[in-house]
């Protein structure tokens, strides 16, 4: 029988190893009987058996045969061991060597996987490549044809593992077809159920010559193959077994080469005599060829060991990369979602400016009884509850009115160190650490106050049996010139608490988003924190393991500024005037809301609906003796531009101006003499307050 070879290396003597002399096999043969296992029991080996031509399957009358069985014949009997072949499917040998119920398996290819499940005889007997098997007008050009194909293959073979694990790496979608047998492979591939096959090389060359199939140049992947015993096979076994497939290899018309010239090699019939001379010629040629392919295997290793760094720097940058884009992505859509929210926040502070204005003058109203005071009371309390709400979603979203100061950090929490214990509950310990001589930030003092808060609460739910809240703060230095310095403060809170699973920490800074139970909290306590440490300049981060605790580190740049503490301001209220104002608003209801608030307390208003009618309104600088005017309002003048158009009409006059949607002009706002932000919806005290203040001043 006829075969081709193609795509395989066969095992190679080096060339070190020419000058043996018979002396070396002899002390190896003794080696060989030293190491030999005792014989336990006269029970025949069990040798797994499956069709795999031509390297193993039955002939025409049912014998053994192929190179593997004229190999195994060979060693077993001069180890003097007797044998019996028990035939499985390929799947169904590698179970029974697993579980002890063969001996010895032949023609296993080597992989890492493998390893560990068995114990491979170290001497490699053939090398060779995988071959691609076609169907009549599939074409197969490159290996990223794969794509959209059905791929018939052994199951649990040297050749599955490589197809899937080539098919996830370059993210190829084909459709696999497991097959017990190689030749049923190659069947899939004749009746149409499949595109084509991946087998080995011998087979795929004879198949192909008899069923007219189309092999592709293509060799698809290069695997040793080992005789393989079970994981707890003796180990003076496994020691005999590669001795004497060395000493088959090593020695000169040996069983081995025999097997490989019949069954492996490509090779003619026996020459006529008056060709002897030509096959003297081949002969040399052929030990050419032999050193060229040794050589051209130690190419073939060093070319696929770079080819193996090269995959792995590939595969480094391409996960730096994906981190990159989940990291965008993760930016984008913080950002997005602040756009939003201070969309929806605007809006809001409008209908919380209407009902916190007439609720307020409905408590001003010297008719009403004692019981619709307490229930006015009590919807006012509701809508500076929505306010602090509209506040945290504005915080989160980056476009919170902050009020920066110098301030440091540690003399800031110990002014609410008290406040923060009657927070906790008795079988929560509350620990405060702060290092001396820290370095002053610039920060909102109630921001930060309500941030600090806000992590402990989550804290404080986070350990319902008790447990230990610390709270550090310390300097982060960093070399310059040979020395530390301070460049960021950081706040730590650690708590010993329940912990945040894995797929929770990467969403707990979403507004809305809680793990806590129904009506237990409203999501926006991390997003609000998150929110004033980013519009502040800082960074924050956050640790945590499921059953051991959480730990939130939040850290603000150092400032050279003095450090001064502000404490809550008083409001002034009950103040009285008749000066001249101007109110501009949009909004109908917060503009009627606002002119009875400012009527009640004694100033002449004149109202505008916009930024035109404003300036139509002023016919010389002194009409006004103040402005309140909305920020963001419909039409082409609005914003830092009305603010300026009405300074050059009424000249320095105080201006007052309100938003509901956050400081994106207090940059600008800031430069301008007798003007003041402020935030909606506000109490009617502190307007009348604000006001009075800037008219005195």
């Amino acid at each position: 029988m006829l075969y081709k070879k193609e795509f395989f290396v066969l095992k190679q003597i080096p060339p070190r190893f020419h000058c043996a002399t018979r002396g070396l096999c002899a002390l190896l043969g003794l080696a060989l009987l030293v190491v030999l296992p005792t014989r336990l029991t006269a029970e025949p080996l069990r040798v797994g058996f499956y069709e795999n031509p031509p390297k193993i399957f039955r002939d025409a009358e049912g014998q053994p045969t192929g190179f593997w069985p004229q190999v195994t014949e060979a060693i077993l009997s001069n180890l003097g061991y007797e044998f019996e072949y028990i035939e499985c499917e390929w799947e169904a040998c590698l179970q029974m060597v697993r579980q002890g119920q063969l001996d010895l398996m032949p023609d296993v290819a080597f992989s890492e996987e493998r390893e560990k499940q068995f114990q491979y005889i170290n001497e490699a007997l053939i090398y060779s490549w995988s071959t691609i098997v076609a169907a009549e007008g599939v074409e197969i050009k490159t290996l990223a044809d794969f794509e959209g194909k059905r791929i018939a293959v052994l199951a649990n073979s040297i050749q599955e593992r490589d197809l899937s694990r080539f098919l996830r790496e370059e993210g190829l979608k084909s459709k696999l077809i497991w097959t017990s047998s190689v030749q049923g492979a190659v069947d899939a591939v004749m009746v149409g159920d499949a595109d084509l096959a991946i087998t080995n090389t011998f087979f795929a060359v004879r198949m192909a010559e008899q069923e007219g199939l189309y092999i592709p140049e293509l060799p698809f992947q290069v695997n040793s193959y080992h005789f393989i015993v079970p994981p707890d096979a003796p180990r003076n076994f496994v020691q005999a077994l590669n001795l004497e497939s060395y000493r088959q290899q090593m020695t000169f018309g040996s069983a081995f080469h025999s097997a490989e010239y019949e069954w492996i090699s490509f090779h003619q019939a026996p020459l006529p005599p008056w060709l002897v001379t030509a096959c003297l010629f081949a002969g040399a040629v052929l030990f050419v060829a032999s050193a060229l392919i040794f050589i051209l295997r130690r190419v073939v290793r060093a070319r696929t060991a770079d080819l193996a760094r090269t995959v792995e720097a590939l595969s480094s940058e391409i996960d730096l990369r994906k981190k990159a884009e989940k990291f965008a992505l993760e930016t984008q859509k913080f950002d997005a979602i602040g756009r939003l929210v201070g969309g929806v926040a605007h809006d809001f502070n409008n209908l919380l400016s209407v009902i916190m204005g007439n609720l307020e003058l409905l408590k001003e109203q010297k008719e009403l009884d004692a019981s619709s005071q307490k229930f006015a009371d009590q919807a006012l309390m509701a809508t500076k509850r929505g306010a602090k709400l509209t506040y945290d979603l504005l915080s989160f979203g980056r476009r919170a009115q902050l009020v920066p100061q110098v301030l440091r950090i540690d003399l800031v929490l110990r002014g609410i160190e008290e406040m923060l214990r009657r927070t906790l509950p008795e079988n929560i310990a509350l620990e405060f650490s702060y290092s001396p001589h820290l370095k002053a930030v610039l920060l909102d003092q109630g921001q930060l106050e309500n941030a600090v808060l806000n992590l402990v609460v989550n804290a404080r739910d986070a350990m319902p049996e008790g447990g230990r809240l610390t709270i550090t703060v310390a300097d982060h230095g960093r070399e310059t010139g040979g020395s530390a310095s301070p460049d960021r403060v950081i706040v730590t809170v650690i708590d010993t608490g329940l912990g945040i699973k894995e797929d929770a920490l990467t969403k707990v800074f979403e507004p809305f988003y809680t793990t806590k139970e129904v009506d237990k909290g409203s999501g926006m306590g991390l997003a609000m924190v998150h929110g004033f440490v980013t519009q502040s300049g800082g960074k924050i981060s956050i640790r945590s393991v499921w059953g051991q605790g959480t730990t939130v580190e939040l850290s603000f740049p150092v400032t050279q500024g003095v450090p001064e503490q502000i404490g809550d301001s008083k409001v002034s209220t009950g103040l009285l005037g008749d000066e001249r104002i101007l109110l501009v608003e949009d909004d109908e209801d917060v503009r009627t809301v606002l002119s009875q608030r400012l009527s009640a307390s004694g100033f002449l208003v004149t109202q505008a609906c916009d930024g035109a009618a404003a300036l139509e309104k002023i016919k010389a600088p002194d009409d006004f003796d103040l402005v309140v005017t909305d920020l963001t309002m419909p039409g082409a003048l609005q914003g830092v531009e009305l603010v300026q158009r009405l300074r050059e009409k009424t000249g320095a006059r105080p201006t007052v101006v309100l938003t509901g949607y956050g400081p994106d002009a207090l940059g600008s706002l800031a430069e301008l003499p007798n003007c003041l932000l402020l935030s909606k919806p506000v109490s009617g005290p502190r307007l009348i307050s604000k006001i009075r203040s800037l008219l005195d001043s």
